[in-house]
């Protein structure tokens, strides 16, 4: 089910290439849409399309299933390939677009895929996913979240403390949407669901599925085993991302418990916050814990494949709003990026992110050079702010913290299984 330009509907898996004219092996640019896996459409991102065919670029975007209809871990519904069906439309267009896009003067060799939010998530899945390997040459997350402390498993894989049941959560929703006793539920029951029910079923984000087929493992700790795509790869966010705490599903008190009783700690490291108001300190521990860090995580991580990782952060607030918002708002760093066209930050970027799309490197053009962020003692960061910087060890203490957190609770998965 995918709101687009037109009514929602079930047929929705459709792909939309725009390409300049007579071009031949041309880099592919492959932008995936964002919404929290539960809203959005490819649809909305054609305006990129004349851009980026401006240089030289093929454009192409595509929908993916949303919702319960795209993540969903019902006993009921059996599945060889697991229960990310959205993540497996992602697939099925990139096949296509592997197989298809030098019809349309692309080279299958150099596709870079892209996305914000969800978007940036489902590139983080498909730099580790098997099923995509050979499908892409590079990957742009930008505030994607591979880390975040509650993504649900099912129980084919380890369990870990604070993750939720993935079936729980769905024997539990397939009850309110049926009107049964969510035990008593049966496939019939699910299928007799209209879907457009079921697209609505989804209270704030929606989150994929770490069910061991699909998505083998949590994204960042296939990135801590080397187990990710050896490609070049950017990742960042933006300094306000926990903007859209309030629409997210998630509350202050998950928040508190996911720092295993360092409440105090939190508010500490984020006193000039939580000193406005409790809403803003934990909006901003939201957007750096789910944002930033796991950005930082990543990027660093691509050294165990020696790849590069690119990181980021977008600090550039419209004068027009400042006062209004503490830093740059979840989503704007895309916005300005192609909407602000001379603006000098904006024009910077995308230099940056179009050398990436066609070289696997961001550096050129005469800009400030931006090294991997693994190659110093302290993790690299080019800031996009009024001017654009280079800084070392960007926000420490408080993404020290945030380490601390996720490598307790994933200790015991970071190393490889052992294979007999």
């Amino acid at each position: 089910m995918i709101p687009s330009n037109q009514a929602p509907s079930e047929d929705c898996l459709t792909i939309n290439v725009s390409a300049p004219i007579g071009a031949e092996h041309q880099p592919v640019w492959v932008v995936i849409h964002g919404g929290g896996f539960a809203s959005g459409s490819g649809e909305y991102l054609l305006g990129l399309g004349p851009l980026l065919n401006a240089e030289g670029i093929v454009f192409v975007s595509f929908n993916y299933r949303l919702s319960t209809l795209g993540f969903f871990a019902h006993p009921e519904l059996a599945g060889e390939q697991g229960v990310n069906y959205g993540l497996m439309d992602m697939w099925a267009a990139l096949e296509w677009v592997r197989e298809n896009i030098a019809a349309f003067g692309g080279d299958p060799e150099r596709v870079t895929i892209s996305g914000i939010s969800a978007g940036g998530m489902a590139v983080d899945m498909l730099m580790v996913t098997p099923e995509s390997a050979n499908l892409i040459a590079g990957g742009i997350s930008q505030s994607g979240y591979g880390t975040w402390f509650r993504q649900p498993r099912t129980g084919k894989v380890t369990p870990l403390d604070d993750a939720p049941s993935a079936e729980a959560m769905a024997v539990e929703l397939g009850g309110e949407v049926t009107g049964k006793p969510p035990t008593e539920v049966t496939l019939y029951d699910l299928y007799a669901v209209p879907a457009e029910r079921w697209a609505e079923s989804v209270r704030g984000f929606h989150v994929p599925i770490v069910d061991g087929l699909s998505l083998p493992e949590e994204t960042a700790i296939l990135f801590a085993r080397g187990e990710q795509h050896p490609l070049p790869f950017i990742s960042g966010g933006t300094s306000y991302d926990g903007s859209v705490l309030e629409i997210s599903g998630v509350d202050a008190k998950t928040l508190v418990e996911i720092t295993n009783g360092q409440e105090d700690r939190l508010k500490a490291l984020w006193a000039e916050d939580f000193a406005v108001s409790e809403d803003q300190g934990f909006s901003r521990f939201f957007g750096d814990a789910r944002y930033l860090y796991a950005a930082l995580n990543l990027t660093q991580a691509m050294q165990t494949v020696n790849q590069p990782g690119y990181l980021y952060f977008f600090d550039y607030v419209p004068p027009e709003k400042r006062g209004q918002v503490p830093g740059a708002e979840h989503g704007s760093a895309g916005e300005i990026m192609w909407t602000q066209m001379n603006l000098p930050v904006a024009q910077a970027m995308r230099g940056y992110w179009i050398d990436f799309v066609k070289t696997g490197n961001p550096n050129g053009g005469g800009r400030i050079a931006w090294p991997p962020a693994a190659d110093f003692d302290e993790p690299q960061w080019i800031i996009f702010g009024e001017e654009v910087d280079q800084k070392g060890g960007l926000m420490s203490e408080k993404m020290e913290f945030i380490d601390g957190l996720w490598r307790k609770r994933t200790e015991s998965l970071r190393s490889p299984p052992h294979k007999p």
